[in-house]
């Protein structure tokens, strides 16, 4: 019977873990019965300093929607601050083995009033009967589940429990007003000690539990001595809008059950009012400095009437600020455990200056006529911002802000609190809403965090932004295209640059006469996602055609089809974590660029700015923009017959004895895909099916003519190679069991391979082009076995007259040596790359690259009948010139040179592509 309830337990511990795993959203139980008080001795035992000092309740605070509402909290923070070792849940982090060490999961706690009674009998009074569910845990990236049927559960990255409390709500006058819950709980916890004393029934439920479980597995037992208090402000304001709770055991320290106080905070669900009130604290509406004054006179301030930035305001609220380098703190690498007023050590625990894995986040924003107020969050930039928007924790990572928005000056004023005791409202906070955009400036709204202090306790000002890095500023698009507008204020070093790089006059001249035929990408096709021959992932998104931002509407374009405009775009280089070059291209990972687009050409002419790692005295805010870039489009006219590629250029203009030089950048991409793609994948499928066919009649109406003369001359059959008839026999049966393509091998991507979807209605016509090749190339090895027979036979009938005939012996041997040298030649080529790249193969490895030159060299013996004809020729050197010979072969030779323009082409259009990779 034990051994059935614990089996039943796992499995009951299994679907939770499942359960937990496949949400993101806080769920509890709905409790729709009435909730049975059995517990009222004890609490009232437990609560009476609170219950003898409690006030009379208004009429109104009985209601119980409103108490349910107003008392209810999620995604609070808590921790155990006491060092007595006694944890309360044991944590899995082999969910991410190789996290970066100054990331910490999240310790979240939700409480949810479920029952609210006023009627109760042995209710003390002036006090509510309540109960409600808390469900407190620690995870990674996801909010906690409260699981009916399990109070504790835990899986890789999650562990989660379930506490069920009842107690009184009442209101005292301590503190100023303060309402709180005082409650008694009880649940199934965790147990890592080992029990000094048991009761019989706790020993076979232990050691049961301990010889079924893992080793490292808690042992699970009841614990209903739990207390819960909890705090809320009566009055709610800036500076007084916290909720904070003390979760302890009432067992003894040295009992197993015993576990640390556990410290709540959260933000009061109840929505203050945006008054003018200075007796809360320090709100200011403006502040005597402005770390943001030049970078206002620089980009221009939109400055809005109350009811518009109200609107604007909250259309940005839970959107993702990026936190910006603090240039002022030293060395590249100096690590520090504050940013600004925000104390590290929650989630994060240390930073490098560069912040780039920091993100801000605005919430809880509450927006009347001028007057504001609001959360700042700091989060690491791995978790997701909708999971950060839940939170409502009062940690050191929080600032409680509140101020005013001057519209004459487009400038938000507010004042921050620190943390859970809102005490230290020393931080000014500076909002604006920048009028124009260019290559130094890419956010829509810029922010700064400075200190209030005197200056020898002062902190360094955060500066953070909602950048613009995606195109049509995620779907609104409306503020970019009502309210800003693009500064292009290196368009001269753009023309410049064009007019340096231009090509000679007679090319020029050249170019012209061919131009009304040539055809490049318009605006809107400009966008690039995919990777480079260098394994790095490259993304070019278009930000700006003219004066106007780019939309999600097509008609946005069609005022800028000119042959040169002004653009501006982002450009963004993603490496593979195991890349094995040497090379590297952080340094210009990011980059913010303008210039102008030349469609006679197809050639982006760009000059931007980069993130750099440390500070110089002419960097423009912290930016390098002495960076220069060209991408180069394919034609659209040949995207037909090449794969559309693209090829990027990045160089410095700086001197090379300057410290923010670097080596020139080229890149070439692998194919990109454009709207036209899968027509284009299909005409050239179409082309390559019929010049298919008409090469393959070519090869059979040539085979058939010498068949005709063959059997008028011995000598012409005699001195033909059946090692030669036997590749081609060999390599065609070859092509066609492994189902390869024949003579044309498309040069296709692997999103080609997949079948677009406009190719899938010609499939069935494609497919008979393919059956009619196939069917033909059976035809001409049906005719080599017969000539293959003819040469027999010649050969039989030159040596019954006495003269020599051809040893095949001999000619395979010479072959075999070739090919050898082939095969030696080929791996030391390919060894030569991977030592150039510095790749560093495994033997297995090594192996595997030398066992796919043996097959496709197999795969196309077909193609070496030539050679192996001509090597005969010069092994067994026939008494007499025979003319007849060399027209057989020649005339073999026919079909591969009509075919040799198109190979030129298309791999004119893709060497710079595919040379590169292994």
């Amino acid at each position: 019977m034990r051994n059935r309830a614990l089996s039943l337990w796992a499995l009951l511990k299994l679907l939770a873990f499942s359960y937990a795993a496949s949400n993101d959203n806080f769920a509890f139980p709905v409790d729709q019965s009435v909730h049975n008080y059995s517990r009222s001795t004890e609490i009232e035992k437990h609560c009476s300093s609170f219950i003898s000092s409690a006030s009379k309740l208004e009429s109104g605070d009985s209601n119980a929607a409103k108490l349910k509402t107003e008392l209810s909290f999620f995604n609070g923070d808590w921790e155990q601050k006491d060092s007595h070792g006694a944890t309360l849940m044991p944590f899995d982090d082999s969910d991410m083995p190789y996290a970066p060490y100054m990331i910490h999961p999240w310790k979240v706690v939700s409480f949810e009033v479920q029952n609210v009674s006023s009627c109760e009998p042995n209710q003390p009074k002036n006090t509510i009967s309540i109960s409600g569910v808390l469900s407190i845990g620690i995870t990674r990236n996801n909010t906690l589940i409260s699981e009916p049927g399990l109070n504790f559960h835990k899986t890789p990255g999650m562990s989660a429990l379930r506490v069920d409390f009842e107690g009184v709500y009442l209101e005292t006058n301590e503190n100023g007003g303060e309402r709180l819950l005082c409650l008694l709980g009880d649940s199934t916890f965790p147990f890592k000690k080992v029990p000094t004393r048991f009761t019989d029934e706790y020993m076979d439920l232990y050691f049961s539990a301990r010889d079924t479980l893992y080793n490292e597995e808690p042992v699970i037992l009841p614990h209903d001595q739990i207390l819960l208090i909890v705090r809320y402000p009566k009055v709610v304001s800036l500076v007084n809008n916290h909720i904070h709770g003390e979760m302890t055991s009432l067992k003894e320290m040295e009992d197993f059950e015993y576990f640390d106080k556990v410290q709540i905070t959260s933000h009061s669900s109840i929505i203050h009012e945006c008054d003018a009130s200075t007796s809360e604290g320090p709100v200011l509406d403006s502040f005597d400095q402005n770390p943001l004054e030049d970078a206002m006179l620089e980009d221009g301030v939109n400055k809005f009437n109350n009811s518009e930035f109200c609107r604007i305001l909250k259309y940005f609220e839970h959107e993702e600020y990026r936190v910006m380098p603090n240039l002022k703190l030293g060395g590249q690498n100096a690590f520090q455990d504050t940013v600004g007023p925000f104390r590290l050590g929650n989630e994060i625990l240390l930073v490098d200056r560069n912040n780039e894995n920091l993100r801000i986040i605005m919430h809880k924003i509450s927006c009347e006529e001028d007057k504001v107020s609001g959360v700042l969050r700091l989060y690491p930039a791995t978790f997701e911002p909708h999971v950060a928007t839940r939170r409502t924790g009062l940690s050191t990572l929080t600032l409680s802000v509140k101020g005013t928005w001057n519209s004459s000056t487009g400038l938000l004023s507010m004042t921050g609190c620190l943390g859970p005791s809102l005490a230290e409202c020393d931080s000014g906070v500076l909002l604006y809403f920048p009028k124009y955009f260019s290559s130094k400036q890419r956010s829509v709204v810029s922010g700064s965090i400075f200190s209030l202090k005197n200056a020898t306790t002062a902190f360094w000002p955060v500066f953070f932004g909602l950048e613009m890095l995606s195109p049509g500023l995620h779907d609104g698009g409306w503020y970019s295209n009502v309210y800003l507008s693009y500064n292009y204020s290196k368009s001269d070093l753009a023309n410049e640059f064009i007019e340096i790089i231009q090509e000679p006059k007679y090319m020029t001249y050249i170019w012209k006469s061919f131009i009304q035929y040539i055809q490049y990408p318009n605006p809107q096709d400009l966008q690039i996602e995919t990777f480079t021959s260098s394994e790095t992932f490259v993304r070019v998104e278009v930000l700006s055609v003219g004066p106007l931002f780019r939309t999600n509407d097509s008609h946005f374009y069609d005022g800028y089809d000119r042959d040169v405009v002004n653009m501006s775009v982002n450009l963004f280089l993603i490496e593979k974590p195991n890349k094995v070059y040497e090379e590297s291209y952080h340094h210009v990972s990011k980059l913010y660029l303008e210039g102008v687009y030349d469609q006679h050409t197809g050639k982006l002419y760009l000059i931007g700015c980069r993130k750099v790692d440390f500070d110089h005295a002419d960097l423009e805010r912290g930016l390098d923009c002495l960076v220069q870039v060209t991408i180069e489009y394919s034609s659209l006219n040949a995207r037909w017959l090449i794969n559309p590629t693209e090829k990027i250029t990045i160089r410095s203009l700086r001197n090379i004895d300057d410290v923010y030089q670097f080596k020139t950048i080229r890149l070439h991409t692998l194919m990109i895909h454009d709207r036209r793609h899968d027509k284009d994948v299909v005409l050239r499928k179409i082309f390559e099916g019929y010049f298919r066919v008409f090469l393959l009649l070519v090869y059979i109406v040539h085979i058939l003519n010498q068949m005709r003369k063959m059997k008028k001359s011995n000598e012409l059959v005699a001195y033909i190679s059946l090692v030669a008839l036997g590749m081609w026999i060999v390599g065609y049966g070859i092509t066609l069991i492994y189902n390869k393509e024949i003579l044309i091998r498309s040069l296709v991507s692997q999103y080609d391979a997949t079948q677009p979807s406009d190719l899938q209605n010609y499939k069935r016509y494609l497919n008979n082009l393919d059956y009619f090749a196939r069917f033909l190339v059976l035809v001409s090895m049906f005719l080599m076995a017969r000539i293959a027979q003819m040469v027999l036979k010649a050969r039989k009938i030159l040596q019954e007259q006495g003269e020599p005939t051809p040893s095949e012996k001999k000619l395979l041997l010479v072959c075999l040596r070739a090919y050898m040298w082939y095969i030696t030649l080929k791996c030391v080529e390919v060894g030569v790359q991977l030592y150039i790249k510095k790749a560093t193969l495994t033997k297995d490895e090594y192996m595997r690259l030398i066992m796919q030159l043996f097959r496709y060299t197999v795969y196309d013996l077909q193609d070496y009948l030539l050679y192996v004809q001509i090597i005969a020729s010069m092994v067994w050197k026939p008494r007499l010139p025979n003319p007849g010979l060399k027209y057989f072969v020649i005339g073999l030779w026919v079909p591969s040179l009509i075919q040799f323009p198109y190979e030129v082409v298309r791999l004119f259009g893709t060497y710079h592509v595919m040379k590169n990779v292994v």
